[in-house]
């Protein structure tokens, strides 16, 4: 008897050991699910972290390129004078003298530069006048031309990187109508 009882205390401890365990085992899976809980949360606020981590830098990098931009445009709107002023020099120039070829080579030059950052003329004569590309100086009526069709242009307009700097000053061809001719007599 003595050795059932001795089981019996045993299979008792045992019980009591058991249940010591599940209770631990719940504990630290409740411990467990809290971690990932944790680690789930730090995770969301990782990849918000990181998104607005790139957006800052796409914002970042869209400033530096709109400075740049800006202060390319600026350097250039400074260089149009002259090269135009090389321009109308090599038309003035009746000779060809060595020095009129040498100033032809540096406006060539020149203007290859500028083209290299992006800068391009605006084509207007003959063009349909575009209020975007064309500041309209003066309107003359030639019947040999299209109604609002450029006739002459007073100063070249640019784009830089398809971004219009200095308009066209432009002469455009308007029609006179038959009611204007005659004073809008009915």
């Amino acid at each position: 008897m003595e050795n059932e009882g001795g089981k019996q205390k045993e299979q008792g401890k045992q019980i009591v050991e058991e249940e010591d365990l599940k209770g631990k085992i719940l504990l630290l899976e409740e411990k467990i699910k809290e971690c990932e809980k944790r680690a789930e949360n730090y995770l969301t606020q990782l990849k918000y972290l990181q998104a607005d981590f790139e957006n800052y830098r796409k914002m970042f990098e869209a400033e530096v390129s709109r400075r740049v931009m800006s202060a390319k445009e600026g350097l250039i709107l400074a260089l149009i004078p002259i090269k135009e002023d090389l321009e109308r020099a090599i038309q003035a120039a009746g000779e060809d003298s060595p020095l009129l070829k040498g100033v032809k080579m540096v406006a060539e030059n020149f203007k290859a530069v500028l083209a290299k950052e992006g800068l391009e003329e605006i084509e207007a004569l003959g063009a349909k006048f575009d209020p975007n590309l064309h500041e309209a100086l003066s309107y003359v009526s030639k019947e040999d031309s299209e109604d609002g069709v450029i006739t002459a242009v007073i100063r070249k307009g640019y784009k830089l990187g398809g971004k219009v700097i200095r308009a066209s000053l432009v002469e455009v061809n308007k029609r006179r109508t038959e009611a204007q001719d005659y004073g809008n007599i009915e």
